[in-house]
């Protein structure tokens, strides 16, 4: 019953980022999410691997205390089942914050 509430607020929360500039897709099912990383969202270009534009997210997350997974440049997120309600939306503002410096990053290098 814990897991099935905290997954409503999950994806809930993951949804907000459907509009950031990087986000082609939102994804999951209960506690284990994914964000699409794209360089087009209207064509749903992908990034040249050799940016590495998910290993970079994944570094940006960890300066906010946040560990996610890449898989390319899908970016896994998968909370323990014991999460709770405020440390869940702790996890999605951290989130949101290594999209920000991501875009950041990118504007730096030309690349957004």
């Amino acid at each position: 019953a814990h897991v099935r509430r905290m997954a409503t607020t999950m994806k809930n929360g993951l949804r907000q980022f459907a509009d950031h500039p990087l986000v082609g897709e939102v994804r999951g099912i209960g506690l284990i999410g994914a964000i699409e990383l794209v360089k087009n969202k209207k064509t749903k270009e992908s990034f040249d691997p050799k940016q590495y534009v998910g290993p970079q997210l994944v570094k940006f997350a960890q300066e906010h205390g946040l560990i996610v997974r890449a898989m390319g440049d899908h970016i896994g997120v998968c909370p323990p089942l014991i999460i709770k309600n405020d440390e869940l939306n702790d996890l999605l503002t951290r989130l949101g914050q290594a999209l920000d410096d991501t875009q950041g990053w990118m504007k730096e290098k030309g690349w957004a």
